[in-house]
């Protein structure tokens, strides 16, 4: 085996820090405030509190052998990566089995183990949609460096909050990292790991804000009282998403060939974690939409659909505020999930800003209708009325389909609303929606109880000429834009607000939603 005896104050994370041990006295008392609050929300082994920090901080810097040599097992790993094609020539020199992801391979059900992504390559929703989908499957997807919008999107879309990336002047400025996963540091020596004096041209990234996650680095500048999660992870289905926040100079070879931050690299492609047994949960959040495929390109991309941002910050903020309230929440796009026995027994489902089809089987569509009409809860957001396009199931279901929109946004008064029920009940009593779309939905006769709905004549007389070109005309001089439906022992909710991602951030309209989801789960 080779070995090289390395200081680990080596390019190991982008950082414009150099090492600093500062003794308790001499850190700013409000930096205290800072790590008590971080280790409330990201329990780390062995720091639970603000003095076992201070500890850490005075350990002596790590020091010993680092292991970088590639086993067996790591060129039996089939790797792909998204963009990082420096770092994709780099892995080739170690001998491993790499190559560019293919969606259109994916697509096909043919995933690798693990996905290295690096510069957001290829930004889209479409391709962000694809990767979930491998994940899923097993697969191992990692973020390397300047992934602002992949992690921001992915963390969304798995129910986390993302706020971006710590950042500081290139001076130098002292920190410390803090270790919260063994497996990833296998091969590495005792003792503190301290970030590295390394240089950018202009603001230099330290770490990334998230919440919810599993911390697997934490960073902290003790000069400007701050701390931040520098590595998260998150299980997804079978697979994993690792999101690595800063990182070596990508186009430095002799960085990228540092002998810490190769075996951190191939410690990353093992780190995929064991699946855990589904836990109960009260409510589902349902995120799934479908990307078109052109017919001619191959392309995913969104001809003939539209994905409303709205669907992952919507998530986010409800899954925050459910839990706020009590209630335990499971963020998913996964169709699986209504195989499950964790499923069976949710009381509620939330299609948040769901869009066509919900489902990959039918053994999933029958069980999601069979659980609905055992008395599940279903509270279905805005483009969710066009799911299952087509589907005599889906309308029974919900009572009304989306056929289009207005083309301007408007306010929504709640004049014509139904304050017996408890989820108009909680707003004032002249509230008003102030921005959004006005929907159309073609109703089934009888078959639901309006909640809220506006009237067609009193919209602005370009938009009531619009419609009349339209051919259209309101169904009693309304738009129906919330209502309720029985189905079987169940119930139904459907609110055709929350196109603007800004309205999640919305208490009022939060609550709205969350005395709707206890409604149809009879809460």
């Amino acid at each position: 085996m080779n070995h090289t005896v390395v200081r680990l104050i080596v390019p190991l994370l982008a950082g414009s820090w150099t090492v600093m041990a500062q003794a308790a006295d001499t850190v700013p008392r409000s930096f205290s405030e800072e790590v008590e609050r971080y280790l409330a929300v990201h329990p780390v082994a062995g720091l639970d509190s603000y003095a076992d920090f201070c500890t850490l901080v005075a350990q002596p810097v790590a020091r010993g052998e680092v292991d970088a040599t590639v086993q067996p097992a790591h060129k039996a790993k089939k790797i792909r990566f998204w963009g990082a094609l420096e770092h994709l020539a780099l892995f080739k020199t170690w001998g491993l089995d790499v190559a560019e992801f293919d969606p259109v391979e994916a697509a096909k059900g043919i995933y690798p183990d693990v996905i290295f992504c690096h510069l957001d390559p290829g930004y889209a929703q479409g391709a962000v949609d694809r990767i979930l989908d491998a994940v899923r499957h097993g697969t191992h997807f990692v973020t390397l460096q300047n992934t602002d919008r992949w992690s921001e999107t992915i963390a969304m879309r798995l129910g986390h909050t993302y706020g971006g990336v710590l950042t500081a002047p290139p001076s130098a400025q002292g920190g410390v990292f803090f270790k919260n996963c063994p497996k990833l540091f296998a091969g590495f020596p005792e003792g503190r790991l301290d970030a590295p004096l390394f240089g950018f041209v202009g603001p230099s990234r330290h770490g990334m804000y998230l919440t919810g996650d599993k911390c697997l680095l934490g960073v902290a500048d003790t000069h400007r009282c701050r701390i931040a999660t520098s590595i998260a992870q998150y299980t997804y289905g079978k697979g994993a998403v690792t999101l690595v926040g800063p990182c070596v100079n990508p186009f430095s070879a002799k960085e990228m060939n540092d002998p810490v931050y190769k075996r951190l690299l191939l410690n990353l492609i093992d780190l995929l974690p064991a699946v855990e047994s589904e836990k109960p949960f009260d409510v589902l959040l349902y995120t799934r939409w479908k990307w078109h495929r052109d017919p001619k390109t191959g392309a995913v991309g969104p001809q003939g659909s539209f994905h409303h941002f709205s669907t992952e910050t919507g998530a986010g903020q409800m899954a925050k505020y459910f839990t706020a309230k009590g209630r335990t929440v499971k963020v998913s796009d996964d169709p699986a999930i209504f195989r499950s026995e964790a499923f069976r027994r949710c009381p509620c489902v939330v299609l948040a800003c769901a869009n066509e089809e919900l489902f990959e089987t039918e053994s999933q569509r029958e069980a999601f209708y069979a659980w609905a009409k055992a008395g599940g809860g279903t509270l279905v957001l805005h483009s969710a009325s066009n799911c299952e396009i087509g589907s005599p199931a889906w309308r029974d279901f919900l009572g009304g389909t989306f056929l289009f929109h207005y083309p301007k946004h408007m306010p929504v008064p709640f004049t014509e609303a139904d304050r017996t029920h408890p989820a108009i009940a909680c707003l004032p009593q002249d509230y008003v929606w102030a921005d959004d779309e006005i929907y159309v939905n073609e109703m089934v006769p009888g078959a639901v109880k309006p909640v809220l709905s506006c009237r067609a004549d009193k919209m602005p007389e370009e938009m009531q000429a619009w419609l009349k070109q339209k051919g259209r005309t309101a169904e009693n001089g309304r738009h129906i834009l919330e209502w309720t439906k029985d189905y079987g022992k169940g119930r139904v909710y459907y609110s055709a607000l929350g196109h603007n991602a800004a309205d999640f951030a919305k208490p009022e309209f939060l609550e709205h939603l969350y005395q709707a989801a206890l409604w149809t789960a009879g809460k």
